[in-house]
């Protein structure tokens, strides 16, 4: 590959055949040479030489202009991004069965809102690195920690859905566990070096009973934040019934504000997502940014090298008719 003023060529050993032109002008010459020998045999006006010069360019562009693109002309483009090196964060959505869950037929379920609210989090905090996360018996990361907007968003719209993947055994009662959150502080989630991480766990607190492995193993190691997705009296329609089979638990706001003390957090209402940003922002602090490339784009420019060689080729033709 190489590289000219800022634009690299891929193939650049295919320029050569730029060597074409030297035909269609030989060619010329020789035409024009037959030609003139003609018109003075004939007593006519020769043609001047100025009259000949946009044939003679026209016949060396056209080939030029094919050559260029046949060299496969690009250019690269950095991507520079700003973002803490000291701190990073994971959004875990609960995607468990009563997560589906809405206020009425038709009503925002308990999922759609909380992706809305890790979505306005994540727009919130743009300098902190935020990874994505699904639990129910098991959390499984969806992105890693990353300051990508675009990225995020689709991440959340695409990847998030109520029971995918679905719970690693069968249940009977409640899938969701928050001992599923140990595996993102134990299997190195987090970039290593990371002096502060946080937790920000959305969810309707509807879970099995709180394992006392939480304790020993976020509190001191991660700051949490819990987002209590959750209204009374929801219900989970299906098929434009309701399920007579889940019934909205009142303690889920009790459960859920043990598990905060128990893991040395803090629990906030969806509706509170001022208190909920700023807690979150307060856990990771305040800290400069570093700027680093995060990705390269090339950009061909060979398409229109060779559009450009119809300009040439339409004089040509109009030339021969005129």
């Amino acid at each position: 590959m190489l590289a000219l003023f800022g634009v690299s060529f891929l193939t650049p050993l295919d320029s050569l055949f730029v060597l074409v032109a030297a035909i269609p002008i030989a060619a010329f010459l020789f035409t024009e040479r037959r030609a003139a020998r003609i018109r003075r045999l004939l007593s006519l006006h020769s043609q001047r030489r100025r009259a000949l010069a946009p044939i003679v360019i026209a016949l060396v562009l056209l080939p030029a202009l094919v050559a260029v693109g046949a060299a496969q002309p690009v250019v690269v483009r950095q991507r520079l991004i700003s973002e803490r090196a000291d701190a990073q964060a994971f959004v875990v959505l609960d995607t468990s069965l009563s997560m589906k869950a809405s206020s009425g037929l038709g009503k925002p379920t308990r999922l759609e809102r909380a992706k809305r609210f890790a979505v306005r989090l994540q727009r919130a905090l743009p300098d902190l690195p935020m990874g994505l996360a699904s639990m129910t018996d098991r959390t499984l990361p969806t992105i890693m920690p990353t300051t990508d907007s675009t990225l995020f968003d689709r991440a959340v719209d695409q990847s998030i859905q109520i029971n995918q993947p679905p719970p690693s055994q069968n249940y009977k009662t409640r899938a969701t566990t928050f001992a599923a959150l140990v595996p993102l502080v134990e299997s190195h989630f987090f970039s290593p070096g990371v002096q502060r991480r946080l937790l920000v766990v959305l969810t309707d607190g509807e879970s099995a009973q709180i394992s006392p492995l939480l304790r020993l193993t976020l509190k001191r190691r991660v700051a949490a934040v819990y987002v209590h997705v959750w209204e009374p009296g929801e219900r989970i329609y299906t098929k434009g019934r309701v399920n007579p089979g889940y019934v909205s638990d009142p303690t889920s706001t009790r459960a859920l504000a043990s598990l905060a003390e128990f893991t040395g957090g803090d629990v906030f209402s969806e509706h509170d997502f001022s208190g909920a940003a700023h807690a979150a922002r307060d856990a990771v602090g305040v800290a400069g940014t570093r700027t680093h490339i995060d990705s390269y784009a090339r950009v061909a420019l060979a398409p229109w090298f060779v559009i450009a060689g119809v300009v040439p080729l339409g004089f040509l033709l109009w030339r021969r008719n005129f």
